[in-house]
């Protein structure tokens, strides 16, 4: 039996999706860019979740989201359908664009430092991969201090998929993590972070005397070529990040509590006993099968 996915309200998370054979299909240009933010724009409103970051590199993207109400699966399911459907006319593009056999990422985010952490890590993620030498010159839809301090990135209807009933231009607004009382703090941490990291990535690229791709270079990127370095096909995938022994020791407990919660009341639940209750946050054997589920 597969590991089940805990869904919560009010969670924060770290998103990643990747296309089929790591291929540049989300090469930026105009008509991508809007694309994805349009998508985004409307899933988020559709599901009531909250975006605080963002990231579409060529061959995945990141998010940080808060997801209100629990449905961060319906959520995932509309927004990487949508976006299929533009990427797929956009880049006239037969095949899937999605890594088939492989489920979305989605890392909970146990605390403010976790989350800040992320939001730095998917605001550099050009930068970290040596293709920019600052988030602001990513050709790409991005994150960035500044759009984080507008609130947000406007988008216009994509020229397919949508219907011309659709929304003309949409604001996705990108909004401060619960976890974070005041805006302004926030940024003011979120920009030590980053000044931080970004000082390290350019000595470390100073030393080895290497320069940036250049985003001129990303632009004229093929949309069906694949990275030259390897990488496993299956990796790692965690359910949580923690930065402190304590959290990670909460997070573990918490999780563990969970799976073995589900695995006892799918054990009677097989057996013929169908009022049994799923522990809080279990959502497939609840939403797809009719079985109930603690609150």
């Amino acid at each position: 039996m597969s590991l089940p996915r805990r869904v919560l309200p009010n969670q924060t998370y770290l998103i990643t999706r990747r296309c089929l054979g790591r291929r540049f299909l989300l090469r930026p240009d105009d008509s991508l860019n809007d694309a994805f933010v349009y998508c985004l724009a409307l899933a988020a409103e559709k599901h009531s979740v909250e975006v605080h970051a963002l990231c579409a590199m060529s061959n995945h993207y990141h998010l940080i989201i808060t997801d209100t109400d629990g449905v961060l699966p319906d959520f995932m399911a509309w927004l990487n359908r949508q976006l299929a459907m533009c990427v797929k006319r956009l880049r006239r593009w037969e095949e899937v664009v999605w890594e088939p056999n492989v489920a979305y990422s989605a890392v909970e985010l146990t605390g403010p430092s976790e989350v800040l952490d992320k939001v730095a890590y998917v605001s550099l993620n050009p930068v970290s991969a040596a293709l920019v030498p600052y988030p602001e010159r990513w050709p790409g839809a991005v994150s960035t201090l500044e759009t984080l301090s507008a609130g947000g990135i406007k988008a216009e209807r994509p020229s397919v998929w949508f219907k011309d009933s659709a929304p003309g231009v949409v604001h996705l607004a990108l909004s401060t993590p619960p976890c974070f009382s005041e805006q302004t703090d926030y940024l003011q941490a979120l920009e030590t972070v980053l000044d931080s990291r970004l000082l390290l990535l350019h000595t470390e690229r100073r030393r080895k005397g290497l320069r940036y791709l250049g985003s001129a270079r990303v632009r004229r990127t093929l949309v069906t070529d694949q990275p030259r370095n390897k990488k496993e096909r299956f990796g790692r995938s965690p359910a949580f990040s923690a930065l402190t022994q304590n959290a990670w020791r909460l997070a573990i407990q918490r999780l563990r509590a969970f799976r073995l919660a589900y695995r006892e009341a799918y054990r009677v639940w097989r057996g013929g006993h169908r009022r049994v209750a799923f522990p809080a946050g279990t959502w497939w054997v609840v939403r797809c099968a009719g079985a109930a589920a603690a609150t």
